[in-house]
């Protein structure tokens, strides 16, 4: 990568506006052109800005996984906010502090229990307030969700609840990443059989319910059916793991890290300012980043500031040379910084703050 150096912090994550904007319209292609068909998750860039690109093509829905997420799209006058989550604890009196402060937005958030249903009425009711209920449905990661079969009571509560308004239901299958995308369709095919039967038996009588299905992985099967809004998010930047999941010349890497050579230890090794803090390690060290212009650079281990990299010779290598990556997996990776260097015409221009990192914002 040719990028002006002496500006760049590091380690940092430099984005690429324009990859963005042609990421999104990638995705608004797929479902034929309708962003009513679309809701991203913005657990992935927690940004303003991004916000206000995907608003900026139409969309009105969004999701977003906590109370701070929330309160961003709130901020970015999102119309329509669906917090992928079931309020508990302080989660409740917050959601509804959300609801009462930010008027000019819809809010919506997860059920799968009917306990966790009538403590939001109770509170809401105390609050003289309204939130949509999607009812979460577990078609087989086994993470969160009622099961489709037992669905249809937990509708019937949540219809006799007051100050609780059914607005969908909800379905995540971060479980299928089949590389081949025909057993990926046979996979969907096979864990939403009792998800569609649920839908058959309701349609009835809860006609204008919203399906909102998948994620990244999936949308690319989801995306076919005209009755399912999807929910990808990772799709904004893209990252390592989820490239082979897509065919080429789709979605576009928009976010980079970037790091410096700060020590040359041995012949064979060269040391980066990329620890743990900077990147997500939640995977096996050889699954957290892809080197872009050394593709035979092997990250070998990381304590928290420095990273360990396997190199053929160190010798021709210099102390402060810029080494960039490819997270392989972006989303809490972005968590890890404060802010996102915007790259335009191969110049820093600006940064991005990644407000939603934060818990709490000011709700």
């Amino acid at each position: 990568m040719n990028l002006p150096s002496a500006p760049l912090q590091s380690p940092g994550l430099l984005v690429f506006p324009e990859r963005v904007k042609k990421n999104i319209a990638y995705i608004l292609q797929c479902v034929g052109g309708n962003p009513d068909r679309l809701r991203p998750h913005i657990k992935t860039h927690k940004t303003k800005e991004v916000n206000e690109l995907l608003m900026a093509v139409g969309i009105t829905q969004f999701k977003c996984a906590t109370i701070a997420e929330a309160e961003l799209l709130a901020l970015s006058k999102a119309p329509s906010i669906l917090l992928s989550m079931q309020p508990t604890g302080p989660y409740v009196s917050r959601l509804a502090d959300l609801v009462q402060q930010y008027p000019q937005s819809k809010f919506a958030c997860l059920v799968d229990d009917k306990q966790a249903a009538e403590t939001l009425s109770q509170v809401f009711q105390q609050r003289k307030l309204q939130i949509g209920i999607f009812i979460d449905i577990n078609v087989g990661m086994n993470r969160t969700g009622i099961l489709p079969c037992l669905a249809e009571s937990l509708m019937q509560v949540v219809k006799s609840l007051p100050h609780l308004h059914l607005e969908g239901l909800h379905a995540y299958d971060g479980h299928i990443r089949d590389l081949n995308l025909d057993e990926r369709k046979a996979h969907v095919k096979r864990d939403f059989v009792e998800f569609h039967q649920l839908i058959h038996a309701t349609s009835s009588e809860f006609p204008h319910l919203e399906y909102c299905v998948g994620g990244t992985p999936s949308f690319l099967v989801h995306c076919e059916n005209p009755d399912f809004v999807c929910s990808p998010g990772t799709f904004v930047f893209f990252d390592a793991g989820y490239t082979p999941l897509y065919p080429p010349n789709s979605l576009q890497t928009a976010l980079y890290i970037i790091s410096r050579i700060i020590s040359k230890p041995s012949q064979h090794t060269i040391c980066l300012d990329l620890g743990h803090k900077s990147v997500a390690a939640e995977n096996s060290i050889e699954n957290r980043v892809r080197f872009v212009d050394y593709p035979d650079f092997k990250l070998v281990s990381q304590s928290e500031e420095h990273g360990i990299v396997e190199v053929e010779d160190s010798g021709p290598f210099e102390i402060g040379q810029e080494i960039y990556m490819i997270p392989y997996h972006v989303c809490p990776t972005v968590a890890l910084h404060a802010s996102l260097q915007v790259i335009e015409n191969n110049q820093l221009v600006g940064q991005w703050e990644v407000l939603a990192r934060n818990r709490k914002i000011n709700i």
